[in-house]
């Protein structure tokens, strides 16, 4: 008898363990539920769960314990959880796909993560290169059933941990020689994508990279837009004292008001293109400094490494020459149309003159196509339709004696490429 009800409880207990199990499952898995915020397990051919429930499931103190200890290896590296009042998730050799920042994927020798669910409220920390170069995210937030809202802050860390894991993807962060500390603080909402960051730079100074091409006597530079068919000659460089008196102040009021004081880039700006909560951020936001970098130095990829590069060398060239240098770099590399390269193209194929004898109207036109010149090349030079709401808004900035003669555009007769 003894036996026979010790078989029925093992059998009972076997059922229950049985329908617990496919009752956790169907909680986590929930086919039904069409708006519930799921991720991809990395078993079978990848079953979609529900984020919520697996997340509650794998914080409790019996997952902790179930978890404790256990390993597995997956695509990205090798995993370890751990019960720590929480959930920690240590990755060995660990790499994260990151298109925006490098078309390579970033690797990080130790990434830490540690979760505590409290109902709906999450809280905890990522830790990375934790052995080397270490930067730690602080975060917390509410998760449900359909997205994760975080509010993750950066405290104070040396810049050069956080460009360690970028070293192997760009041979100008290799070379550089950062130093200053960066504090920053945003918001993250999953599965949106959506994320916004505050940064503060602070004490940035960079050395090392080579800048010699700008800094000799004889610059070294060839425009990448000449077209050897139409424009068989090489850039014609000018000195600044050649440039005249309008176009350098145009230029400066169309393109970076606050060159003469900025150290090669704008926190300001930089705080506000990252302010705003995308899925999508645009990568823009540059300085003269910053563009004179990307002519001279750096391609064209719109990518956060590279804007990444442009800030390193920018400053590296801030403290190498005077603004006025830089200014000049500037006219006489950037790009005002097909095929036209620097101030004395442009003012020679618009209006026939040298830039010295550029009117202030003819400048401050000049200076506002700079955003979108092969555009206006055809909508306003080709068509002679020229607009001059943008130019007028830049005269009016421009010095008393310039707006006392703005004269009109007068575009050179023959628009004949």
């Amino acid at each position: 008898m003894l036996i026979v009800w010790c078989k029925r409880l093992l059998a009972t207990i076997l059922i229950a363990c049985l329908l617990a199990v496919l009752g956790i499952a169907a909680w986590i898995w929930q086919p039904y539920d069409k708006t519930a915020w799921r991720v991809k397990l990395p078993v079978g051919n990848g079953i979609q769960v529900r984020v919520l429930p697996m997340l509650m499931l794998a914080t409790s103190p019996a997952g902790r314990w179930w978890l404790d200890h256990k390993g597995f290896s997956l695509h990205h590296g090798d995993i370890r959880l751990y019960d720590a009042d929480g959930l920690r998730v240590h990755c060995q050799h660990c790499w994260l796909d990151a298109k925006s920042v490098s078309d390579k994927p970033l690797m990080l020798d130790s990434v830490e993560l540690w979760l505590k669910l409290d109902g709906q409220q999450l809280k905890g920390y990522l830790l990375a290169d934790a052995a080397v170069n270490p930067f730690k995210i602080y975060f917390e937030g509410t998760v449900n059933m359909r997205s994760l809202r975080l509010h993750w802050t950066l405290p104070t860390t040396p810049l050069a941990n956080l460009l360690a894991p970028l070293r192997q993807h760009s041979t100008a962060i290799a070379q550089a020689h950062v130093s200053g500390v960066l504090t920053a603080k945003g918001t993250l909402r999953w599965p949106k994508q959506r994320w916004s960051a505050q940064p503060q730079l602070e004490q940035l100074q960079v050395s090392g990279l080579d800048i010699s091409k700008v800094t000799t006597n004889a610059v070294q530079y060839d425009c990448p837009l000449l077209d050897e068919q139409k424009h068989p000659e090489k850039v014609h460089w000018l000195a600044y004292d050649k440039m005249g008196r309008w176009l350098p102040m145009a230029t400066i009021i169309a393109e970076d008001a606050n060159f003469r004081h900025h150290p090669g880039y704008a926190m300001t700006q930089m705080q506000q293109l990252l302010g705003k909560e995308s899925a999508d951020k645009a990568v823009g936001g540059s300085t003269i400094t910053q563009q004179v970098v990307k002519y001279m130095f750096t391609n064209g990829e719109r990518t956060w490494k590279r804007k990444i590069e442009e800030l390193l060398y920018a400053v590296q060239l801030e403290s190498t020459l005077d603004k006025t240098q830089i200014l000049n770099l500037y006219l006489n590399t950037v790009d005002w149309g097909p095929s036209l390269c620097g101030a004395h193209a442009a003012a020679n194929y618009y209006f026939g003159v040298d830039p010295a004898q550029l009117s202030p109207i003819q400048a401050a036109w000049l200076a506002g196509i700079i955003r979108n010149p092969h555009r206006a090349w055809k909508q306003e030079f080709i068509a002679r339709q020229p607009q001059l709401k943008r130019a007028d808004s830049i005269l009016q900035y421009m010095s008393e004696s310039a707006r006392k003669q703005p004269g009109s555009l007068n575009f050179r007769p023959s628009a004949a490429k």
